[in-house]
């Protein structure tokens, strides 16, 4: 779920690329470029704020891109407003995060960060202000949080027969979700083959991906079905056989990632056309601006893993040690 800002800069070149005539060093323009999505259980809410880039007329685009003040506002203004509760959080800036090397400049990273209270039974409205000081000028938007997806808990059974065979990822979809990331994630640890300290290992990840921005009802028991062959056929892709290792199951969690309406309209206006005449849509809700200002909720849960599941697991993928 992350976008990039140099998508947005190729949706506005390909747009004034229609026109006959193109003006590359047109009259410079304040307008901001935002990016930030809500999320009730990060104890700090990032926000990224840059400039729409322009180079000069004495300046190439590649050479005025590695200028970083041409991408970074000097001063700005940057609240985010609980309109319920009328309840202001200012933002604070943050220079001190690296930022990779790439077309644009990196010798400076600046984001905006503040914190949130998490109130899981309020039903929340949150705006975004940015100001301006030099001239006034504001930027701004509003999106609803998006609240828990409660996970059911249970023990998993994973059997090799009948082919069919299948276990279940349950939840009770949150408030405010209009599309879901739902994750089987499993989990081992890795060793090498001839350490002797059960200490030292290395902890590592398979992530199954049950769903992609599937639409959901909103507060209501939701599923869906995990095939355990496929699931184990997976893992196997995943897990390579390397006798230099030892390995050991430490269990499976499941992951729900939840997004606002914001983010599936983006979805909806931006997915790729299927016919020959291709065309980009910009989508975005900042009043002034360009970008997307928007609410996530990531949660999770480990289950439990039945006996015979974990020998079924550890029999099918190599070198796991019992």
């Amino acid at each position: 779920m992350k976008i990039k800002l140099i998508g947005y800069i190729a949706l506005i070149i390909s747009f004034l690329g229609c026109k006959n005539e193109l003006k590359i060093n047109a009259p410079y323009k304040d307008m901001a470029v935002i990016f930030c999505f809500l999320d009730q259980n990060e104890p700090i809410q990032y926000i990224r704020i840059e400039k729409l880039y322009q180079n000069s007329v004495n300046s190439s685009t590649s050479a005025g891109a590695q200028i970083t003040d041409s991408l970074y506002f000097d001063t700005l203004i940057v609240k985010i407003i609980n309109i319920v509760t009328k309840d202001t959080f200012n933002c604070y800036r943050v220079d001190t995060i690296p930022k990779n090397e790439g077309f644009f400049s990196s010798g400076r990273n600046t984001i905006y960060a503040t914190s949130i209270p998490k109130k899981n039974d309020d039903d929340e409205v949150y705006q975004l202000l940015v100001t301006n000081p030099k001239n006034n000028k504001t930027f701004s938007s509003q999106t609803s949080l998006v609240k828990d997806a409660i996970i059911e808990y249970r023990k998993i059974t994973i059997r090799l027969s009948p082919a069919s065979h299948s276990f279940s990822f349950r939840f009770i979809s949150g408030k405010n979700s209009f599309l879901y990331d739902l994750i089987v994630r499993y989990q081992y640890k890795e060793m090498n083959i001839n350490e002797t300290d059960p200490n030292i290992f290395e902890i590592k990840n398979v992530d199954y991906y049950v769903a992609r921005s599937s639409i959901f009802p909103q507060n209501e028991n939701c599923f869906s079905n995990i095939n355990s062959r496929a699931y184990l056929d997976f893992l196997k892709l995943k897990i390579l056989k390397d006798d230099t290792k030892k390995r050991k199951t430490i269990g499976i969690s499941f992951q729900t990632y939840g997004g606002s309406q914001e983010f599936l309209r983006y979805l909806e206006l931006t997915k790729p056309s299927i016919g020959i005449a291709q065309k980009n849509t910009e989508y975005s809700n900042i009043s002034n601006g360009l970008g997307i200002f928007t609410s996530r909720n990531f949660n999770q849960l480990n289950m439990g893993l039945e006996p015979t599941t974990v020998s079924v697991i550890e029999g099918e993928l190599p070198n796991f040690t019992p």
